[in-house]
């Protein structure tokens, strides 16, 4: 019935901004999902780059955008690469908007065209710079 509505149920409001960790959902479908206890995440502020890889080197997902993502609204564009259970996916130029983020370095981002959420965390702020 969806489909014949015209209605489109894969929107952020659904399927990512309920999400409250590091993960990557594909058309409503969790590709990544991140487990502290078996995964680790990586950040590199100069290029903009979020990763998520777990423990056994298997899995991952890497986001790496032409700008810091930091505020609702923004759109940036970013190269995105994921495994799936047989294969590792690589997508350029994906247009990405920031729905949400949080004090705690969370960001929700959304891709409209593919029906893409990720969401990442910047480490910047729990890194310590040296004077």
């Amino acid at each position: 019935m969806t489909l014949m509505s015209g209605c489109d149920r894969f929107q952020p409001e659904e399927v990512l901004l309920p999400k409250s960790d590091i993960s990557l959902t594909i058309k409503g479908v969790d590709q990544i999902r991140y487990d502290q206890d078996t995964w680790q995440l990586g950040h590199n502020s100069e290029k903009n780059e979020f990763r998520a890889v777990n423990d056994k080197l298997t899995d991952w997902m890497i986001l790496r955008c032409n700008a810091a993502p930091t505020y609702v609204g923004q759109s940036v564009t970013c190269y995105l690469e994921y495994t799936t259970a047989d294969d590792t996916k690589k997508v350029n130029g994906l247009t990405f908007t920031v729905e949400k983020n949080d004090p705690s370095g969370f960001i929700w981002l959304w891709n409209d065209e593919r029906k893409i959420g990720a969401v990442v965390k910047d480490l910047s702020m729990f890194m310590q710079k040296t004077p």
